[in-house]
């Protein structure tokens, strides 16, 4: 799509044949598009015959001589010619609407299956603008220029014949506004291209600036940030007027002269035609028809003016799509095996075992250093370190939002990465400090990500997870919306009904982030108690915050600058560990 030249700046070398490519996957049917051909020829090849007919009619009035047959025939073609015209207008519309749905399909389809590091590196606005605001700029062209331009091609070569058959001196002069509107398109498409992608990129910046601004409008306003919000905005609006003035201006020369260029040789026809009329050389009819194929010669010409600026905006529409396309999608990573890796389930192997992993979110500073430790089947196993130690990142490796940069972990012997990574992600379940919640019911939010529930599970799950007095509290039950991102519910609610999601999941691997962090003493207490359900018969993960709700656990894991210092149960640390021990006094006030 790119390529490097000197100086470390990138080229763009997309083209109108990438862009056919990219548009030609979602075409319709051939019969569609056949059909939709055909109307287009039909309805331009009969407005072609009306000047012909005009001028029929024309040197028939001027002879007194007119014939109803005339005139029937004008009003005739004059009434199929407008419903072709209405026709091919929604067929076309049809194909163009159907190219954007696919194309829109195959982008959200992407979008899906892209891994976590490409939102790190990616705003979402700026995503969804790609998804949105591009494809409604191809929409845009194809529906209402590329209609126009195919029915403008066809009625400039027809029109042209014609009116070389009827008197070619006046076809070659009107044929000499050609050049000179070609010479005034032609500087300005390098330009307009520049325009209209850096307008697409700033756009894409500010939708972005917009959706991360609305998603936490709380925080903006409790932390006052409204005027370096508008600040922030008022730039992004600023660069958008003045991209747009560009485009106002080039527009300002273009078609102008276009226009210009035209009437002027509008003139010299009717100057010109007006003679050879007096000489006898040239009929009133013929002059008329001659006037009326100019104009459908050059309403076309005109008209390519706005065509040619709006194919570069699709241009660069199609360009930001097809980088989006061209995302390696999440399954693709590290599928291959190597010799080293290629092992077998055995007998005695743990569950889940980390073996010298090593990983970094940027290239050069690594997070997790050669680490190496054993999980068996059913055990819990916490995690506990100072912030920014790596905790959270173990459970992001396990779920396989990034692959460790070295070192392997291991499912009953085998790389997870060697493992579909949809059966892998099924036998997990994600319990949070702050459990993310969709737009939606209560219903949508525990069934989330499963295809069919039965109703008597599900309403288990919400039994064991203390929350069917909170939902028969409802007036409309499990229907009941939870506002955007569960802010209708208090954390506690939250909490509990991600715990019922993970029930209904019935997850072989839990991870807990622990969730019974931030509450009150009485959500706590219920929370705590659907957690105890929700690990019975489980194999369990915890980052602990809390060191006193991980004192049972089979093993803690002590984690420091990104290397294990400890590892061993509560007891067993708290004698042999001092940081283990200084985290344990500091937040009980006294020795276990």
């Amino acid at each position: 799509m790119r390529k490097k030249s000197e100086g470390n700046h990138t080229e763009s070398v997309y083209g109108a044949s990438s862009f056919i490519k990219l548009i030609a996957k979602h075409k319709p049917r051939n019969l569609l598009l056949a059909a939709a051909v055909i109307l287009g020829i039909g309805e331009t090849s009969l407005s072609l015959l009306i000047p012909l007919l005009t001028k029929n009619l024309v040197d028939e009035l001027a002879l007194s001589t007119v014939r109803t047959a005339t005139i029937i025939m004008l009003g005739l073609v004059f009434f199929i010619q407008t419903a072709l015209s209405g026709m091919s207008v929604y067929t076309m519309s049809y194909v163009g609407q159907h190219v954007i749905a696919g194309l829109r399909k195959e982008l959200w389809e992407r979008v899906l299956k892209l891994p976590v590091p490409f939102f790190d590196r990616n705003r979402s606005g700026e995503t969804m603008s790609r998804v949105t605001n591009d494809t409604n700029v191809i929409k845009d062209f194809i529906i209402g220029h590329v209609i126009s331009f195919l029915g403008g091609l066809i009625s400039i070569i027809g029109g042209v014949a014609l009116l070389l058959f009827i008197d070619w001196r006046l076809t070659l002069l009107m044929l000499a506004a050609v050049p000179l509107g070609l010479l005034v398109l032609w500087p300005l498409g390098t330009r307009m291209f520049a325009v209209s992608k850096s307008m697409q990129e700033e756009t894409a910046q500010f939708q972005g600036d917009l959706g991360r601004v609305l998603s936490d409008i709380r925080l903006v306003k409790a932390s006052l940030a409204e005027p370096a919000e508008r600040h922030q905005g008022g730039l992004r609006i600023s660069r958008l007027l003045s991209f747009g003035l560009q485009e106002a201006r080039m527009m300002s020369i273009v078609t102008p002269l276009m226009t210009t260029v035209m009437l002027l040789i509008l003139v010299l026809l009717i100057g010109y035609g007006s003679v050879r009329v007096a000489q006898g050389s040239l009929s009133g009819g013929e002059l008329v028809a001659i006037l009326l194929y100019m104009f459908q010669i050059v309403m076309p010409f005109t008209q390519m003016a706005s065509f040619f600026t709006q194919f570069q905006k699709a241009l660069g529409a199609s360009e930001r799509i097809s980088e989006l396309l061209l995302e390696k999608e999440e399954e693709d990573s590290n599928m291959m095996e190597s010799p080293q890796d290629n092992r077998r389930e055995t007998g005695d192997s743990p569950l889940i075992a980390f073996e010298d992993v090593c990983f970094g979110y940027a290239k050069d500073r690594l997070l997790l250093r050669a680490l190496s430790f054993q999980i068996k089947e059913g055990q819990v196993t916490a995690f506990v370190g100072p912030s920014g130690t790596g905790k959270t990142t173990v459970f992001s490796l396990l779920e396989r939002f990034y692959d460790p940069s070295a070192g392997a972990i291991l499912y009953k012997g085998t790389p997870i990465t060697h493992l579909k990574l949809e059966d892998w992600r099924q036998r997990m379940a994600y319990v949070s400090q702050d459990s993310p919640m969709m737009q939606g019911s209560i219903r949508h939010n525990l069934v989330y990500g499963l295809d069919v529930t039965d109703e008597k599970r599900l309403e288990e799950a919400v039994r064991q997870a203390n929350l069917s007095d909170f939902v028969n509290s409802l007036p409309e039950g499990y229907e009941t919306e939870v506002g955007e991102r569960g802010i209708k519910l208090s954390g506690g609610q939250r909490q509990r009904l991600a715990i019922a999601r993970a029930i209904i999941r019935n997850p072989e691997i839990l991870l807990l982030d622990e969730a019974t962090a931030h509450l009150d003493s009485d959500s706590e207490q219920l929370v705590h108690g659907a957690l105890q359900r929700l690990m019975e018969g489980r194999t369990t993960l915890v980052i602990a915050h809390r060191l006193s709700t991980i004192r049972g656990a089979d093993q803690i894991i002590v984690l420091e600058e990104g290397d294990i210092s400890g590892q061993g149960t509560h007891e067993e640390l708290l004698k042999g560990h001092s940081l283990y021990g200084k985290l344990v006094r500091q937040q009980s006030g006294a020795m276990f």
